[in-house]
């Protein structure tokens, strides 16, 4: 029985209907999501809903279950067509619903003071609000691009989440190596000790190193099931569900070769949420403080999202030099693995040199896949800051 995601919308929906609670009537779970059923095709559905993650599944599977994505859904319905006076209007009725239920409290009634002090609070409470309501300058286009925002941020934030994931996964496995190498130590120490030809402080060292190695190995598969989970929940699962975490895709190195940062950098301000809400605003501002601050601020965030893509670009290309670096050392390592294996097969090499070279070995092809991670992972950065994230 496969666990299904619930949205936040259908989960109220069933506590206010009550259903399962008593009727014996149950919610589809299957057809629960934010989008329509004909959204998608049948297979596309069955994909999303399976416990299988792909890191291609990421953006359908934060739009369709993400609650804060949901959320922002249900909230945009009061502002969809709205313009900039409707929602000051919004702002002054709220003030004028506070304002109309206050009154001034009697002096000679017990609990003065403290009817004084909640009155004073409700009055700055309304003041504020028809402050909002002056210094206004959203509508419902602005409230939307804000919520595209969100939805993409969230977005970056699971696939790189999916990328840590995998990268503990694969330290785990070098860390398992280092294990076996002190566990290997040990029995050494131990064989000497035995014939005299050790003490027993080495002992206890070597002991405590076979101990380090499992509490790291503990503490780093805790981090994994940590990382999982929160990655999970983010994308609808429920607490605890058994979910596959499928493989990433590799970096596209070509495509990286191929990069024109100028143009990139153009194209991240024109697509960036963060300019688009700053412009808009500015034209829904009247002349005052409030369009001065954001002409000011229209300016400063332009200058910050150019610098931010150039700086993901070379992040990127920093990236790319480490795992060439790794590539290389890892080249070196399997040369001496293969001269390893001869001399193991010759009797040339005792066995714990021979182990040595095998946890080398691991932890030069661990440094390949981590640093591989790390590329992907600056390519993900860099394509968010010229897809719409650059200055947020």
């Amino acid at each position: 029985m496969r666990q299904k995601r619930v949205s936040a919308v259908c989960l109220a929906l069933a506590m206010g209907m009550g259903l399962g609670a008593g009727t014996g009537t149950a919610l589809p779970l299957t057809a629960l999501a934010g989008s329509p059923e004909f959204a998608y095709t049948a297979e596309k559905w069955a994909s999303l809903r399976d416990d299988k993650l792909e890191f291609g599944e990421i953006a359908d599977l934060v739009h369709e279950y993400n609650n804060t994505v949901i959320q922002n859904q249900i909230e945009y319905k009061d502002y969809r067509d709205q313009d900039k006076d409707d929602i000051s209007d919004d702002y002054y009725e709220a003030a004028q619903d506070i304002l109309n239920n206050l009154d001034y409290p009697d002096p000679d009634e017990a609990g003065f003071a403290s009817r004084l002090s909640s009155y004073l609070s409700s009055k700055v409470q309304a003041d504020n609000l028809m402050e909002k309501g002056d210094d206004n300058v959203d509508d419902g286009e602005i409230k939307k691009l804000g919520y595209d925002k969100t939805e993409a941020g969230l977005v970056k934030s699971a696939q790189g989440q999916m990328i840590s994931y995998w990268k503990q996964v694969y330290s785990l496995d070098s860390l398992n190596a280092s294990k076996q190498q002190a566990e290997l130590s040990l029995q050494s120490v131990n064989t000497k000790l035995a014939a005299g030809m050790s003490v027993q402080s080495e002992l206890l060292t070597a002991r405590d190193a076979v101990d380090s190695a499992q509490a790291s190995i503990i503490s780093a598969q805790s981090g994994i099931d940590k990382t999982k989970e929160s990655l999970c929940l983010m994308l609808g699962w429920t607490y605890g569900a058994a979910v596959e975490v499928g493989p990433l895709p590799e970096p596209e190195l070509d495509r990286i070769a191929a990069i024109d940062p100028e143009a990139d950098v153009e194209r991240g301000l024109e697509n960036s949420y963060s300019l688009k809400i700053l412009q808009k605003q500015l034209a829904n501002a009247a002349y005052g403080s409030t369009r001065d601050k954001l002409e000011q601020s229209l300016k400063s965030q332009r200058e910050s999202a150019a610098n931010g893509i150039k700086n993901s670009y070379r992040n990127l290309l920093l990236a790319k030099d480490n795992y060439d670096q790794a590539l290389q050392a890892f080249a070196l390592e399997q040369d001496n693995m293969r001269a390893a294996e001869t001399k193991m097969a010759a009797g040339t090499i005792t066995p714990n040199a021979y182990q040595k070279q095998q946890t080398s070995y691991a932890v030069a092809e661990t440094s390949v896949k981590t640093k591989q991670l790390d590329l992907l992972n600056a390519q993900v950065d860099y394509d968010w800051a010229v897809n719409g994230l650059a200055g947020s």
